[in-house]
């Protein structure tokens, strides 16, 4: 059923507003209109850890590689590249028709050729903690002499080597075989040391690249437009990319304020769906209502998410009750088991998502096998019965506190009722977001609501998350789940370079997990993108990714 307040306000109770507050559009007619409302605080790829920077500073910036559409990586400042038969060992070769963008600090030529010395500054500058990247562990322990580095950061990384003007050489100190990929992040773009030096930390609001656009004008809060760059050095069937001339970012906090903008024609595209206005374009099965089916252009991915329910697993965080059913196995089996994950993606999230059936690895992730891997399946009946058992041994009701986001309060409920229905008595408890995710890293809480978003495709990635090296606070492991078969297949995993092998672990792991349970997966994520009918070539892919370089805009 649609939202009445919602069709009030699509009906023109927001017109004043919108056109109060909106700015003078822009003269040129091939300008592609996006927002975000979640701001943003800088453009230098080195901090690029959340969704807008990252892709911001992806159209301003390249990388040695890039991931395309289905995750493969490809060539970007390096068209080639060969890695040693121990793994070990990456030899980029770069193009040599790469220039930064025009900047008066290059003096009279206004830019200069891309070289491999760039490189080596670029990931140097990452790696050096003067810069304080929050991308540091991308490449912290991998590259060759970290060790001696970490002691005199003033010295070379000996790992990175500029072999000549056009080849750049990594030498890792272990295998690790998801590398590529990491160098496909942000944090890995090529950054010019003129620009560095005659800005410092004022880089982040005045970024120079590579990339297929360049910074134009930033407005706090208000607008951020980039210009197309000339130099780009990308063509496809022959013609210069990127089409578009300019791109225009608005910063409209309100999803719902942003959607309705896009109704009015003042945004060229919208990223995802909220509970908002969910009901308003997509039926409860997941398509597109009649009245906007034919009106907007509308694309599907499967996403790098998976949201999941934390358990603490390490004894010593239960001082009150050292024995808590928590801490069993076969309850926290149970607890997945009570949950009814179709209903749930059906009716909760009108199917943008999928019912997370398998383990903690969403669809799109590398190594994902629905073959090998099954679990997380609902039992209402064996929930019930294993609840009831440990209810009587008990000697009462078992009581939970489940922590969570006011943003995923409505899953809270959800899940409080399916355990309510199997014999618990569930609480529940909200947290802002920044004070429950630092209770998560110190241990404090028993059972949370969390999620994780792919940092690269390959399934490690997600499966790290279990790996007892990795203990939070340091690391990701939140849940302290120590399980040393899974550590020693984890090991195995990071040696073999033969993927279909290294999967075979990894279903291993997943099994092993779904076995011991130290977290209930429920959902793995969709994305959903709305853009007008005169908007072409939005490319989508697992990572959320925003492409822009092949937009095309026509007049209607």
């Amino acid at each position: 059923m649609q939202n009445p307040v919602l069709k009030f306000l699509l009906t023109g109770g927001l017109c004043l507003i919108l056109n109060a507050c909106s700015l003078p559009k822009e003269e040129e007619k091939n300008v592609f209109r996006m927002n975000l409302e979640d701001g943003l605080s800088t453009l230098d790829p080195a901090y690029a850890r959340d969704q807008r920077t990252i892709w911001m500073t992806s159209q301003l910036f390249n990388g040695l590689v890039a991931l395309d559409s289905n995750l493969n990586v490809t060539p970007a400042i390096a068209h080639t590249w060969e890695i040693s038969d121990d793994g070990k060992v990456y030899t980029f070769h770069l193009r040599e028709d790469i220039y930064f963008h025009k900047h008066p600090v290059f003096g009279k030529d206004s830019t200069r050729k891309v070289t491999a010395e760039d490189v080596l500054y670029s990931l140097s500058r990452i790696c050096n903690p003067k810069t304080a990247s929050t991308g540091t562990w991308i490449f912290q322990k991998k590259i060759r002499g970290w060790d001696e580095f970490s002691k005199n950061p003033d010295q070379k990384l000996s790992g990175f080597e500029a072999l000549n003007d056009s080849t750049f050489r990594i030498t890792l100190s272990e295998v690790f075989p998801p590398f590529l990929s990491l160098l496909a992040m942000p944090y890995a773009f090529v950054v010019p040391k003129e620009a560095i030096d005659f800005y410092d930390k004022d880089f982040s609001r005045n970024p120079v690249g590579t990339g297929p656009f360049r910074f134009f004008k930033w407005k706090e809060g208000e607008v951020l437009l980039l210009h197309k760059n000339p130099l780009y050095f990308e063509k496809k069937d022959g013609q210069n990319l990127p089409y578009i001339d300019a791109v225009k970012v608005q910063f409209i906090a309100s999803r719902l304020t942003a959607f309705i903008s896009f109704l009015q024609g003042n945004l060229d595209f919208i990223n995802g769906v909220t509970d908002t206005y969910k009901d308003e374009i997509l039926t409860p099965e997941g398509n597109i209502q009649p009245a906007y089916r034919d009106k907007y252009n509308f694309s599907f991915s499967p996403q790098l998410f998976t949201y999941y329910i934390g358990i603490m697993n390490d004894s010593t965080k239960y001082r009150d009750n050292p024995s808590h059913p928590l801490l069993k196995a076969s309850f926290r089996k149970a607890l997945s088991a009570a949950i009814d994950r179709e209903k749930f993606v059906k009716y909760l999230l009108n199917n943008i998502g999928y019912p997370a059936n398998n383990g903690i690895m969403p669809l799109p992730a590398r190594g994902f096998n629905t073959q090998k891997v099954k679990g997380n399946l609902y039992n209402p009946d064996y929930a019930k019965k294993v609840i009831q058992e440990f209810t009587q041994k008990e000697g009462k009701p078992i009581t939970l506190t489940l922590n969570a986001t006011p943003q995923y309060a409505f899953i809270a409920q959800f899940l409080q009722k399916e355990w309510e229905n199997a014999g618990l008595i569930v609480k529940t408890e909200i947290k802002e977001g920044g004070a429950l995710r630092k209770s998560v890293y110190d241990g404090s809480l028993q059972l949370w609501q969390a999620n994780w978003i792919g940092d690269y495709p390959e399934g490690e990635n997600y499966l790290g998350l279990l790996y007892s090296e990795n203990f939070a606070p340091k690391g990701t492991n939140t849940t302290h789940y120590k399980n040393e078969r899974y550590d020693a297949l984890y090991q195995k995993a990071m040696k073999e370079t033969a993927d279909s092998l290294r999967w075979n672990y990894y279903a291993e792991m997943e099994n092993i997990m779904l076995q011991d349970q130290p977290l209930i997966p429920l959902y793995y994520g969709r994305i959903l993108r709305m853009s007008r009918k005169n908007i072409r070539g939005i490319v989508t892919n697992p990572m959320n990714e925003l492409t822009l370089k092949y937009i095309q805009k026509s007049d209607r």
